[in-house]
């Protein structure tokens, strides 16, 4: 008898074959590999097939990479079309089985069976300000000391596979360049706002960080702790262990930050190791995880192969197409960033990649808006109301620079914020933006304008001045400050989806493919998920 695992998995990092591998290796087997399809074929008796299906059920761990597992019967035992299975040269978390041997042992230093691992081994070293001890064993000792420490208010040092971390309880205070985690997930809903697909991706095999905001009775006892964070569970065993440890001692979530200048205690093993960049994701309603940081994950040769583009948002798009091997099609590309400059790119076998549509304004928001005023009588009336409506605002807008910024969306969203008084500079107005858009609560903002300078020409300009002109329009009118944040992200979507409508239709365009930090904000990918159908990255980051 012979059944047929079928895996829809979204990487070439060779985890799943690996995992396969082990898992069926006291069964008759051999698997297969086309594109993103990955087959498992098993042969043996009735009895013998049951009671690896339930194995393979229990052992598979849950990947943000895997999407769809199905089973059916099969007919030929065609082991001639196996594959060689590839090393896998990525370092994981933790496996299941690992863990469970972890635990039994406490023991940090247990090897998971799949992917690389780091040459490290015990001494664990404990010390404090009243003890300085080695463990070759007994590792659990370390662990309660290290907890008990942080759970009376210290500050321990931790090393990890990862690098070092600072580990303290959570205070009512400002923070930067931290994160929080999770002893134990029963505790998210104690300080985040995590739908489902969340709380799902947060315990998968791959342990990202997910960015989140505090729910209201956290913020309102937390007044001064940060609205927006990123939230994760242990990413390692030390970690892992030490999380045991703490929610044994009442403490169900700790800050994560860059190790302690003075700490109150230090739990370190002698090896030296690298730090690795951190894995984090944007997790989407539909199931879709997008990777927002880290290649911990992604395949080494995927990575060598876009060394020789400079260009980020050319090298962006052509990573995406080879990630989905869309070469032989016409495709569309958005690149929207944080940091580097837009555009709007058309790929074809014939023509390779052409610039379409970028962003550009004045080097001062003084000259934009005396631009504005200039541009025709209702113009010249926007800015006269405005600054009669909003003067502190206009009279702060003369001395704002636009010259360091990059050509983006974002930048010019930064400049629509100040204008609607969200911020005294560029930056705060641009945070308070975002944090609007996130936390938007309705269904649907005001129609903001994203205009192209020229309709009928392939390469153009976004009108930056009727997108602002637009946006002053809807402040002069009162218009929620929540709502018309909304707006102007839902706006942009609405944009990009009928220029999808008309590269499709003129240029015979088959896909649609977003890129850039920009749309590692859960808002605006979800409604692009929804409006335009678009593809994203599947192990690269999505600005790498």
């Amino acid at each position: 008898m012979i059944l047929i695992y079928d895996f829809t998995y979204f990487a070439n990092n060779g985890v799943l074959e690996n995992f396969l591998t082990d898992i069926a290796k006291d069964m008759e087997h051999y698997i297969t590999k086309e594109g993103d399809n990955i087959s498992l074929y098993v042969q043996g008796g009735e009895e013998e097939l049951k009671n690896f299906s339930d194995t393979l059920s229990n052992a598979l761990p849950f990947s943000l990479f895997l999407k769809e597992v199905n089973v059916r019967a099969g007919e030929q035992w065609e082991s001639s079309k196996a594959i060689n299975i590839p090393e896998c040269k990525v370092t994981l978390p933790f496996t299941q089985k690992a863990l469970q041997s972890a635990l039994t042992a406490f023991d940090p230093f247990t090897k998971n069976e799949i992917g690389l691992n780091p040459d490290i081994y015990a001494p664990l070293n404990f010390e404090s300000k009243n003890e300085r001890k080695k463990y070759d064993d007994n590792f659990k000792d370390a662990f309660v000391k290290a907890a008990q420490s942080v759970a009376q208010g210290g500050r321990l040092n931790i090393k990890t596979k990862n690098g070092y971390f600072g580990v303290s309880k959570i205070e009512d205070k400002s923070y930067e360049n931290f994160s929080v985690m999770l002893t134990d997930l029963s505790a998210a809903s104690k300080i985040a706002v995590l739908k489902n697909s969340e709380i799902s991706a947060l315990a998968s095999l791959e342990k990202p960080l997910i960015k989140t905001h505090t729910n209201l009775i956290f913020a309102s006892n937390h007044t001064n702790f940060p609205r927006f964070f990123d939230i994760t569970l242990a990413n390692d065993l030390f970690l892992y262990l030490l999380g045991v440890a703490l929610f044994e001692e009442g403490v169900e979530f700790v800050v994560l930050e860059e190790k302690h200048s003075e700490p109150d205690a230090v739990l370190y093993f002698e090896q030296e190791v690298k730090a690795h960049a951190p894995f984090q994701i944007c997790a989407l309603d539909n199931g879709q995880n997008i990777i927002l940081k880290g290649t911990t994950f992604t395949a080494p040769e995927l990575l060598n192969s876009l060394k020789q583009l400079k260009n980020p948002r050319h090298m962006q798009f052509v990573a995406t197409m080879r990630e989905l091997e869309l070469f032989d099609e016409a495709n569309c590309g958005a690149y929207l960033s944080l940091k580097n400059d837009d555009m709007i790119m058309f790929y074809s076998d014939k023509a390779g990649v052409l610039d379409m549509v970028n962003i550009t304004y004045e080097h001062s928001l003084k000259e934009m808006l005396d631009n504005i005023a200039n541009e025709d009588e209702t113009g010249s009336r926007l800015i006269k109301n405005y600054t009669e409506k909003f003067p502190l605002i206009m009279e702060r807008a003369k001395n704002i620079s636009l010259e360091n910024g990059a050509n983006n969306i974002a930048n010019l969203w930064s400049i629509a914020a100040f204008i609607m008084g969200l911020g005294e500079d560029l930056q705060s107005a641009q945070e308070r933006l975002f944090e609007n858009i996130e936390t938007f609560g309705g269904q649907k903002g005001p129609r903001v304008d994203y205009k192209l300078a020229d309709e009928k020409s392939v390469k153009t300009n976004l009108n930056a001045h009727k997108f602002i002109r637009s946006v002053m329009s809807f402040r002069l009118a009162d218009v929620d400050e929540g709502l018309l944040s909304y707006g102007i992200a839902e706006s942009l979507v609405y944009f990009l989806s009928d220029f999808a409508d008309k590269v499709k239709e003129n240029f015979e365009v088959k896909n649609i493919l977003l890129m850039g930090s920009l749309f590692g904000s859960k808002t605006i990918s979800n409604l692009c998920v929804k409006h335009i159908g678009a593809r994203f990255n599947k192990e690269l980051p999505i600005e790498l």
